[in-house]
Parts: C-alpha cells; sequence; structure tokens
C-alpha cells in the first residue's frame, strides 16, 4: 500500500468567516448584559436544584434500605416469636364476631378529601386573573 503525499493543492485554504458588526446604544448593551446575568443566575438556580434533588434522592434511598432491613428484622421477630409462644385454640363463636367485624370494615370505606397542591392553586388563579383580563 501506498502512502498519499499531501500536497498545497489537497489542502483548502481555510476561510474565516464573515464577521458582522452591530453598533448598539448604550442602554441597548447594559439591557444584553442585565439578561445574560440574569440568565446565569437561572441556570445556577436550576443547578442547585438540580443538585439538592440528587442529594434527597440519595437521602431517599438510604433510607428505604434502613426501613427494609428494619422490617427485615421485625419479621424476623415475630417469626420467632411465633415459634415460641404456644397456638391457641379460638372458639368457633368470637371466629364469627371477627369474620362479621371485617364484613364490616370492609364495607365502610372513607374516601379522602383531595388537596390541591400550591402550584395548581397558583395556576388556578393565574388562570382566573388571565379570564379577568380577557372579559
Amino acid at each position: 500500500m501506498a502512502k498519499k503525499t499531501s500536497s498545497k493543492k489537497d489542502k483548502a485554504p481555510k476561510k474565516e468567516p464573515n464577521a458582522i458588526h452591530i453598533k448598539l446604544e448604550n442602554s441597548e448593551a447594559i439591557q444584553g448584559k442585565k439578561d445574560l446575568l440574569n440568565s446565569e443566575i437561572n441556570l445556577l438556580k436550576i443547578f442547585q436544584s438540580i443538585e439538592n434533588f440528587g442529594r434527597l434522592r440519595n437521602e431517599e434511598t438510604k433510607k428505604k434500605k434502613l426501613i427494609q432491613k428494619r422490617a427485615k428484622e421485625v419479621k424476623t421477630n415475630l417469626n420467632k416469636l411465633s415459634t415460641i409462644l404456644p397456638n391457641l385454640k379460638v372458639p368457633k363463636m368470637l371466629k364469627d364476631e371477627v369474620k362479621k367485624i371485617r364484613t364490616k370494615e370492609q364495607t365502610l370505606q372513607f374516601e379522602v378529601p383531595k388537596t390541591k397542591s400550591k402550584i395548581e392553586k397558583e395556576l388556578l388563579e393565574i388562570q382566573q386573573k388571565l379570564n379577568n383580563l380577557n372579559q
């Protein structure tokens, strides 16, 4: 395989992009800088939120693992207790009463009223304001 020799003809000369200059008034330049700085501030706040989310997520996983560990401990303790304690014979009369109570519990169902989050409340307020402006 023969090596290809490079020559000046093979390489195209690099073209520099044509620069466009626009003259801005002092107030426009200051406003542009303010907007840029505000954008940077917003980005930094977003990064803080992301870092905070990551930290909270790690804490959540640690706590979940701890809960799982404790649940296993409780389960093993309950199993030990069930082997140690004697089995009781429950009279038939009491079994019937327990069944009645359980059926009553199943028929009673409570509905938890849904609470709106702060964001949903704010959105509703903003929509009402927009509706008032449109009228």
